[in-house]
C-alpha cells in the first residue's frame, strides 16, 4: 500500500511539473528564425515561448557550410539531406555528407563560401584564398569570382543558396511550418552588393527575409546584461576578425560608436601556422615534402583544426594521423605533440597585430577601460585563452560568458526576428497580451495562462509545496512575460494552508486562474468558497508597454536557467524525499546493495543541489533510477503472489 502512494505521488508530481510549462493554445501561422552563415559552420536557431534555441541538424547544433555535388543516383540513403539547385537538380549535398567527401575528392567540396561573395576575381583576397584551397576558384561571366567543381561552375550566391536550404530544412523538420521568416548575420565590413547577394541567396532558399543584421549587433542582443553604458564585443572566426564599441541606452537601443574588421587575420591563418610547422617536421624527420599533396595536406589540416580546438582547453595535445603519405622507406605516421605555449609561439605575429589594432580603437574611440561596462565575444576562436587574455588585458576584466560564443550571433539574429514579428502585430481585444503565472521558489514565474490566449480562458494546475501542519504560504499572482516575478506586475496575491498534512512533506494545492472578457482574473485555491478578482489595469495592456514586457523577457533570456534550475532543484528535493521516506519504511525489507545505492544517490544530490547545473542533472537521473527500482522492489513471497494473480487474470 505504501509503495502504491509513493508511485502515485510521484506520477502525480512529474505530471504536475510538466503542466506548469508554458504552452501555446493555437498553432503558429509561421515560423521566425535567426541564421548565423558561417564560413566554416552555419546555425539556425527559433525563439521558442521567447526562449531562443539553436536548432539541432543531424550532427548536433551546427551545420558544416560544405557544399558537393553527386549523381542522381547515389546517395541513395541519404536522398531526405539532398538539396535542389536549378541548374543540376536534386544532388547537391550539403553539411556532413559533403565534408566527408574531401577525404575522398578534396577538389569537388566547396567550402568557405562566404569569403568569395561579391568579390572580384582579381581581389587580391580572393588570390589569396586561391592558393590556400583544394577546390578551383575561376572568373566568372563578369569578372566575378565563381567556383568550379565536378565540371561545372557557380557562383558564389548559388552555393549559398544550397546552404540556406539546408537550414530551412532544418527548421521544417523541427517545426513542420512552411512559411520561414528570417534574419540573417553578416559581417561588419559587407557591402551593399555583398548584402544584396545574401538576400538573393535567402530569397531563392524560400526565406522571407525580415531583415540582415551585423554579426556584433546579434552578438550584443543575445549576450548584454547592461542596460546603460559602454559594450566591446569582439568576434573572431575562420576568415576574419572584428572589433565594435556600442553604446547601450537606458531602453536598451544598442548605437555603434566605432568598429573595425580585419578579414587578413582569421582562424584560417592560425590552421596555416599549425600546418606549416609540421610540414617542417615531416621533412626534416621523414624527408617528404607533404605540400604538393593535397590528400596529406587536408588530413594534416584536418587533423590541425581538431588539435587548435582541444589546446583551448587543454595544456597539450598530440596530433596524429597513421600512414597519411608514403615516403621511400614507407608510409609516413604523423604523431606531433603540440604545447599550448609552442602553439602560442608560431601564432605570436598574428597575435600580436590583433593586440595593437584592439589598442588602437580603443585609443581612437576615446574610451578608457573604466568605461566599458561588459565585453562580448562571438565565433570559435574566441575561445582560444591567449586571445581571451588579449582582449582582457586591452579592454577590462568585463569578460561575459554567459552565451557560447559559437552561438551568439544566430540567438541574437533570433531574437531580433523575434522583436520584428512582435512589433508588426496587433494587440486583439479577445485574446490576453501577456502571460499570467503565480511565483513559484526562488522568485520564478511560473506561468499557468499563456499570452494570446482567446478569453474567456480558464485554467487550473496542481502546485507542489513543502509545509508543515498548519502552515500557512502566500501565492502572489502576476502579469508579464520575464522569467524573474520582479519585472512583472503584480496583480494580487493568496494563500493557502496545509490542514491535511503529507507523508512525504510535499502537498499539493490546486489553483485555478480565470479571465474574463473584461480582463478581470479571478483565483480560486482549493477550498476557497468565493474567488479572489484581480483587474489588469488597461494601461499594463496597451501596445507600448506589451512591447517592452516582451522585449526585457527576450534579451533576459539568459535567466531562464534559474528557473531551470530551480524546477531540476524542486524534482531534486522531491527524489529526495521518496527515498528518505522509502528506506524509513522498509529499510530493514530492502535488499542491502539496494539500500546502499539508494543512500548514495541521496548523498550525491544533497552534495550538489546547489552545485553544477550539468552535474545535478546527471545525478538526478541516476537518483531517479534508483528511486524506480526501489518502488517497484517486492519481497519474493509477495512476487509469488502478484505472479498467480496476474495467471489467474489472464486466465479469466
Amino acid at each position: 500500500m505504501a509503495v502504491r502512494m509513493f508511485r502515485t505521488k510521484v506520477g502525480s508530481f512529474q505530471h504536475h511539473v510538466r503542466g506548469c510549462v508554458a504552452f501555446s493554445t493555437e498553432r503558429p501561422k509561421l515560423v521566425t528564425v535567426g541564421i548565423d552563415f558561417g564560413c566554416k559552420n552555419s546555425r539556425v536557431a527559433i525563439i521558442d515561448s521567447l526562449v531562443p534555441h539553436v536548432v539541432d541538424s543531424e550532427i548536433g547544433r551546427f551545420t558544416p557550410s560544405y557544399v558537393t555535388f553527386t549523381q542522381q543516383n547515389s546517395y541513395l540513403p541519404y536522398k531526405w539531406s539532398l538539396q535542389h539547385l536549378d541548374p543540376v537538380g536534386n544532388c547537391v549535398a550539403v553539411g556532413e555528407l559533403a565534408k566527408r567527401r574531401m577525404w575522398r575528392q578534396p577538389s569537388d567540396v566547396v567550402y568557405n563560401i562566404k569569403s568569395l561573395i561579391g568579390k572580384q576575381f582579381q581581389d587580391p583576397s580572393v588570390q589569396e584564398m586561391r592558393r590556400r584551397v583544394h577546390f578551383s576558384i575561376i572568373e566568372g561571366p563578369g569578372g566575378e569570382a565563381w567556383v568550379g567543381i565536378c565540371g561545372m561552375e557557380f557562383s558564389p550566391v548559388c552555393i549559398a543558396t544550397a546552404i540556406f536550404q539546408k537550414l530551412k530544412h532544418i527548421v521544417l523538420m523541427d517545426q513542420f511550418h512552411d512559411e520561414l521568416q528570417a534574419v540573417i548575420s553578416v559581417p561588419a565590413f559587407f557591402d551593399e552588393l555583398q548584402k544584396e547577394h545574401i538576400k538573393s541567396a535567402a530569397h531563392r532558399a524560400g526565406f522571407k527575409l525580415l531583415q540582415l543584421i551585423d554579426e556584433p549587433i546579434a552578438a550584443a542582443l543575445s549576450s548584454i546584461t547592461t542596460e546603460d553604458g559602454i559594450v566591446v564585443v569582439f568576434g573572431m572566426g575562420a576568415g576574419s576578425y572584428s572589433v565594435t564599441i556600442l553604446r547601450v541606452s537606458p531602453d536598451r537601443k544598442i548605437e555603434i560608436r566605432t568598429q573595425f574588421a580585419d578579414t587578413s587575420v582569421g582562424g584560417d591563418q592560425f590552421d596555416d601556422k599549425l600546418v606549416d610547422f609540421i610540414g617542417r617536421q615531416i621533412l626534416e624527420g621523414h624527408s617528404v615534402d607533404i605540400r604538393g599533396d593535397i590528400y596529406a595536406m587536408k588530413m594534416v589540416a584536418e587533423a590541425v583544426e581538431q588539435a587548435k580546438v582541444e589546446l583551448s582547453s587543454k595544456p597539450a595535445v598530440t596530433v596524429s594521423v597513421p600512414s597519411f603519405s608514403t615516403s621511400v622507406p614507407g608510409p609516413v605516421d604523423l604523431n606531433i605533440k603540440i604545447s599550448r605555449p609552442l602553439f602560442e609561439k608560431l601564432v605570436k605575429d598574428l597575435l600580436g597585430q590583433i593586440k595593437v589594432k584592439c589598442q588602437s580603437i580603443l585609443e581612437d574611440a576615446k574610451v578608457s577601460t573604466e568605461d566599458i561596462k561588459e565585453i562580448v565575444l562571438f565565433g570559435g576562436m574566441t575561445r582560444v585563452p591567449k586571445i581571451q587574455g588579449i582582449i582582457c588585458e586591452v579592454f577590462g576584466q568585463n569578460l561575459n560568458t554567459k552565451v557560447n560564443p559559437e552561438e551568439a550571433v544566430v540567438v541574437g539574429s533570433a531574437i531580433q526576428a523575434a522583436l520584428i514579428l512582435e512589433d508588426e502585430q496587433e494587440i486583439s481585444d479577445d485574446m490576453i497580451p501577456l502571460s499570467i503565472g503565480f511565483e513559484s521558489s526562488k522568485g520564478i514565474f511560473t506561468k499557468v495562462i499563456p499570452r494570446h490566449s482567446t478569453l474567456p480562458i480558464k485554467r487550473t494546475v496542481k502546485i507542489p509545496t513543502w509545509l508543515d501542519y498548519g502552515e500557512r504560504k502566500c501565492i502572489r499572482i502576476f502579469f508579464g512575460e520575464h522569467v524573474m516575478v520582479q519585472h512583472n506586475i503584480l496583480l494580487g496575491e493568496t494563500q493557502v494552508i496545509n490542514n491535511r498534512g503529507s507523508f512525504q512533506g510535499c502537498v499539493y494545492f490546486e489553483l485555478t486562474l480565470e479571465v474574463d472578457k473584461d480582463y478581470v482574473v479571478k483565483v480560486r485555491c482549493a477550498g476557497d468558497e468565493v474567488p479572489l478578482s484581480f483587474p489588469i489595469n488597461p494601461k499594463d495592456r496597451l501596445k507600448e508597454n506589451v512591447d517592452k514586457a516582451v522585449k526585457r523577457a527576450l534579451l533576459d533570456w539568459t535567466m531562464t536557467g534559474t528557473e531551470i534550475r530551480a524546477r531540476l532543484g524542486n524534482l531534486s528535493k522531491h527524489t529526495m524525499n521518496t527515498l528518505d521516506d522509502v528506506l524509513s519504511v522498509r529499510k530493514d525489507e530492502l535488499p542491502e546493495d539496494l539500500c546502499k545505492e539508494a543512500l548514495n544517490a541521496l548523498a550525491d544530490l544533497q552534495k550538489l543541489l546547489d552545485g553544477d547545473l550539468e552535474m545535478l542533472k546527471a545525478k538526478m537521473l541516476s537518483a531517479k533510477s534508483v528511486e524506480s527500482k526501489i518502488l517497484n522492489w517486492l519481497p519474493p513471497s509477495e512476487l509469488r503472489d502478484s505472479d498467480h494473480e496476474d495467471y489467474e487474470y489472464r486466465d479469466a
